[in-house]
């Protein structure tokens, strides 16, 4: 075989990611010990599994060049006012490369053109939902053969982006990394990523990496610059409820307490076929009363636990026993579809 650098010299190469040892040994197999790569054929192994779990030219690695694999190319990073581009380098490898492994394990699909934001609630309403929430727009999305993967455990220091529209090839991927247990929150999250798809933000092996959709006074400022990211809120605006919603909600007293909130919401809702938490969350975005809208958002019942329908869903959609051995775990561990061992 060719020759590969050491061990040592190469988890230095991988630190001009941004990544240490520790994270990059987290993110192999649990049986991976790095005394094994001290050999010649050890370290060819440690290439090529890392190289895997990054999406890097694994060639290039092994004689000490860091190079993106073609699959997915430079991302185009957006929202980063709390995080820095090179901060989410390293997270969005990991999402890349976990998109690559799912996209891989799923069934062929036609391509899916261009729709509006009323084609999406139309088919979403016509296919039996009683209301466009996030549960609906997670079928959605998964019956057009666009997985909604969650991301919630990176190697511990990983800097982590909210969420990420990709295209494997020509295959759409989302990734939804941030942890938040408010089905409104994601839902807006994962709306804003079809956005993206739908209105063909997204080149072919092109991702757009979102740093903090959830920084909420940076975001605004942020989209109003930036045409896609505008195009993209539009779109999830209009997804979750548009200008009905807004009518209703724009009504609401400035001066609202938490509980006229949680009233409002729960009256309009059904009529306006949303949920009742994304009515209280467009309420805060045009009203900047965060701090009453996140109270008024605890007493949703039906607001909870985003993230167990996230890894159910995708559970269900993945056989992980059809990934490769050598990403099974990978994928299994960072999505969290897998009891984790501690």
């Amino acid at each position: 075989p060719m020759n590969v650098l050491p061990y040592k010299d190469l988890v230095a190469r991988l630190r001009t990611l941004g990544l240490t040892k520790g994270q990059v040994g987290a993110l192999m197999p649990d049986w991976w010990d790095g005394a094994a790569a001290n050999s010649s054929a050890g370290a060819w192994e440690f290439v090529l599994m890392v190289s895997r779990r990054l999406g890097l030219d694994a060639v290039a690695l092994a004689g000490g060049e860091v190079r993106r694999l073609g699959a997915v190319s430079t991302p185009r990073f957006k929202h980063t006012a709390r995080v820095s581009s090179d901060d989410l380098g390293p997270a969005s490898l990991i999402a890349s490369a976990l998109a690559k492994a799912i996209v891989a394990a799923m069934p062929p699909k036609p391509a899916l053109g261009r729709l509006t934001p009323a084609q999406v609630r139309e088919a979403v309403l016509s296919s039996g939902a009683s209301r466009v929430d996030f549960d609906a727009l997670l079928e959605f999305a998964w019956q057009r053969g666009i997985p909604v993967i969650p991301l919630p455990h990176l190697p511990n220091g990983v800097k982590k982006m909210d969420a990420a529209a990709l295209r494997v090839g020509a295959r759409p991927a989302i990734v939804i990394a941030r942890r938040n247990e408010s089905k409104a929150w994601l839902s807006f999250i994962l709306a804003h990523e079809l956005g993206h798809i739908l209105l063909g933000h997204v080149p072919e092996n092109g991702s757009i990496v979102e740093g903090s959709i959830h920084d909420t006074a940076a975001f605004e400022a942020e989209s109003q610059l930036d045409v896609q990211e505008r195009e993209a809120n539009d779109f999830a605006h209009a997804v979750l409820g548009g200008e009905p919603a807004d009518a209703v909600v724009s009504q609401w007293s400035a001066r609202a307490s938490e509980m006229q909130l949680v009233d409002h919401a729960l009256a309009a809702a059904s009529t306006l076929r949303t949920a009742p938490g994304q009515l209280i969350l467009r309420y805060a975005f045009l009203t900047r009363r965060w701090m009453q809208a996140s109270m008024a958002l605890r007493f949703m019942a039906d607001d909870v636990d985003a993230q167990g329908a996230l890894v159910n869903r995708l559970r269900q959609e993945i056989d992980t026993a059809q990934i490769g051995d050598d990403m099974q775990d990978f994928v299994e561990k960072v999505t969290g579809i897998a009891a984790r061992t501690v």
